[in-house]
């Protein structure tokens, strides 16, 4: 049996040895202190997707009895002032997830994992790595004392300065440029002030530094400084700090208010432990050499103010278990191709999920910083006033794609988010050519608009079509409009869609009245396309929409747009210009009427139940009895239609202007932009296995829908069948 040799007694290394215990799998781990749990001042908070992977292992109760509970969380402004409190904090992400957010000192966390082991003498103290030979096949490792151990795989788990990644940047002789930093961060432990709300973490921001804390177990106050450096340095330029630099800190920044009657000057003197570090941040392009593999923070560094570096550590190591498990289970010995090939296929997996942990984790602090006005604008005028039914797609977002262990029991608890493996969706990232062509295919509609408005209107032959089919045209290119704000206003209540470019229709309604609904609308739609190309999109991100918006929706469409349909037919279509004025006031109209219905609803607004009311579908009955109104009026309009071109006999242009919806080459490229993007949509869902009908067979459905019921009949059809679709998708 292959002997796996564990670099670094850290989060990442001892979860590793663990794991490889309990699929029995032989391995020694060698840490450099002299005891396996030292006091750095350190602190860790444990996510969902840690807390899963713990759980399998057994350790996550005896963290339970150690750790403290994250149930409320505050932010507050430069000056102290309250932005926001959110007492459910803890409980959404249990009720989302199964688990709460938890902190606790990073040491426990390492001593339970020790204790947790049942053979501890695999595990070696005062053991620092000083070399790595013979990467080919038997690996040598050499420690500072001159012990030699030897084994078949090396797993350098030995933090952000690793010896291990050194070595094998010198067996390769390559080096990866990729380590930056940008901030400085100070973190320590102290006694908690007095008055301090238990379970409570906080964060305060100031200018170009932000502060996170939390309260703990036992009198303990954790607390993160961030504070952004001068310039951005690299590599070997990165700087360390020293004590005097540490007092310079507080010198500069302890009156920082960081809530109400509390300073970080006031943190500080109460410090139990304490420390001054530059903030590496890095995902390196290559965490493995042959028989030697990068996890934790040796192969990835994020900003810690969002947690995700001990979580992620977890994480490497339960699907590096998994991997090696597999590998050794087909041979015991392996060739140094097949070790490469599961390494490989760890790098594939965790490298984009890490990456986007990095960019997110930069993005928060450049916000909580308040690094430019328009971040400060966001953090103090938006993102510090948003309620947690915002918030809590963010956290689905990162916790669902969590790996665990594969060749053991399941986690104890499950949340309603359910996990991406578990799901018959499979949402992943659409590759940026495939953006790029459905983009560029969208943008050729624009392109048809453009010319036909270049080159005039192809005027109707009012005097071939009798008075009553040149009212219904009109009203029959009113429908196809309708059908389209009705889809604005619906994505405009996703979760996914807050702060996006589809946050709200009436920009677009506007924007119709100014440059037509033949360009708005493929805007509109490549928009959505590229919002729609990250790998949460369709799941974990919520389907539901806010279920009082829902409710009231079908009656906001009849009280929108009965008047203006029945003042054009007892005006016979009156003055064009006033029809016109007459619909788009009717359009702006649509959204605000929902929203006032939203006001005014009886139910339960989405702080009461976040969780059912983001991943529940007590929606659906109202959004299909929505579109079935819509489907309904437009099937019958054409109809209508169709069968007065026939009863008048026209000639096939006069045909041809019929059956489009308003007469002329940019009503055509309109018609053209739905095909698109139904053509699309359908690609998209089959890209995600939210479906799993023939692409062909679709393809086909979608032309005789628009010959038989019409482009706006089509649509809302199309958009019914994606929303059962998606609900059905996100279910294990």
């Amino acid at each position: 049996m292959s002997t796996v040799i564990i670099i670094g007694g850290s989060v990442a290394g001892l979860t590793l040895a663990n794991i490889l215990e309990r699929y029995g799998i032989e391995y020694i781990l060698l840490e450099k202190y002299n005891a396996i749990a030292p006091q750095l001042g350190a602190s860790i908070g444990i996510l969902p997707y840690g807390s899963q992977v713990l759980d399998q292992l057994g350790v996550e109760e005896r963290v339970s009895s150690i750790c403290e509970r994250v149930e409320t969380m505050q932010i507050f402004g430069p000056g102290g002032q309250c932005l926001s409190t959110e007492p459910g904090f803890g409980q959404l992400l249990a009720d989302l997830t199964g688990y709460k957010f938890s902190f606790l000192d990073r040491r426990e966390l390492i001593q339970a994992l020790y204790e947790n082991l049942r053979d501890k003498s695999k595990v070696h103290v005062s053991k620092e790595l000083v070399k790595i030979d013979r990467l080919d096949g038997e690996v040598q490792v050499t420690t500072k004392d001159g012990t030699l151990f030897k084994g078949d795989i090396v797993v350098g788990a030995d933090g952000v300065h690793s010896q291990t990644r050194l070595e094998m940047w010198r067996i390769a002789d390559s080096e990866d440029a990729a380590i930056t930093c940008t901030y400085k961060c100070m973190f320590g432990i102290a006694d908690c002030p007095e008055d301090m709300p238990k379970e409570t973490g906080f964060k305060s921001y100031h200018k170009n530094r932000s502060y996170l804390c939390q309260s703990g177990r036992e009198g303990k106050f954790y607390f993160f400084a961030f504070i952004k450096n001068p310039q951005k340095t690299v590599g070997r330029s990165i700087p360390r700090y020293t004590a005097e630099d540490e007092r310079a800190v507080v010198d500069e920044y302890g009156e920082d208010i960081i809530r109400p009657g509390v300073t970080f000057g006031n943190i500080y003197k109460r410090r139990r432990h304490a420390v001054l570090v530059p903030l590496q941040e890095y995902v390196l392009d290559r965490c493995f050499y042959k028989r030697a593999i990068l996890i934790g923070d040796s192969f990835h560094k994020f900003n810690p103010l969002t947690g995700h570096g001990g979580n992620s550590a977890i994480e490497d190591a339960a699907l590096l278990g998994d991997l090696l498990k597999e590998a050794l289970h087909k041979d015991p010995h392996p060739m140094t191709t097949t070790i490469e090939a599961a390494f490989a296929d760890f790098q594939r997996k965790r490298r984009p999920r890490t990456k986007l942990l990095q960019d997110g984790a930069r993005s928060l602090q450049a916000v909580e910083a308040l690094e430019n006005p328009f971040l400060e604008f966001m953090a103090l005028r938006v993102m510090g006033k948003m309620s947690i039914d915002k918030l809590a797609p963010r956290f689905a977002e990162v916790c669902s794609p969590g790996h665990i262990l594969r060749y053991l029991p399941g986690p104890s608890r499950r949340g309603v988010v359910a996990r991406d493996e578990d799901i018959v969706a499979k949402p992943s990232q659409r590759a940026l050519s495939a953006t790029v062509v459905w983009v560029s295919i969208m943008a050729s509609t624009v392109g048809l608009s453009l010319f036909a408005g270049r080159h005039g209107r192809i005027q109707d032959e009012t005097g071939t079509l009798s008075d009553m089919l040149v009212l219904l045209l009109q009203l029959y290119t009113f429908m196809l409009t309708v059908a389209v704000n009705t889809l604005w206003t619906v994505e405009s209540y996703r979760p996914s869609c807050f702060l996006g470019p589809m946050h709200s229709s009436i920009p677009y309604i506007l924007a119709c009245s100014v440059i037509g609904w033949e360009i708005t609308l493929p805007t509109y739609f490549i928009l959505f396309i590229g919002a729609s190309r990250r790998g949460s999109f369709y799941y974990p991100d919520p389907r539901a929409i806010d279920i009082r918006a829902a409710e009231f929706l079908p009656t906001a469409l009849l009280i929108t747009y009965i008047p203006p349909i029945s003042w054009a037919l007892i005006t016979s279509g009156g003055s064009p210009a006033a029809t016109r004025w007459a619909f788009t006031a009717a359009h702006l109209t649509l959204p605000m009427v929902t929203h006032l219905g939203l006001k005014l609803s009886k139910k339960d607004p989405p702080k009461s139940n976040v969780s059912e009311l983001l991943y529940g579908h007590r929606d659906i009955p109202y959004l299909l009895k929505t579109y079935n109104l819509i489907i309904f009026a437009a099937a019958s309009l054409h109809v209508l239609i169709l069968g007065q071109v026939a009863l008048q006999s026209p000639d096939m242009n006069t045909l041809a202007m019929a059956v489009f919806p308003t007469i002329g080459a940019q009503s055509m490229a309109l018609s053209l932009a739905i095909m698109v993007w139904c053509f699309f949509t359908s690609w998209d869902l089959h890209r995600t296995c939210i479906i799993r009908t023939r692409y062909v067979f679709d393809l086909c459905y979608f032309c005789m829908s628009f010959l038989t019921l019409g482009p706006a009949a089509t649509l809302m059809s199309m958009w019914k069948w994606r929303e059962i679709a998606l609900e059905n998708s996100r279910r294990p």
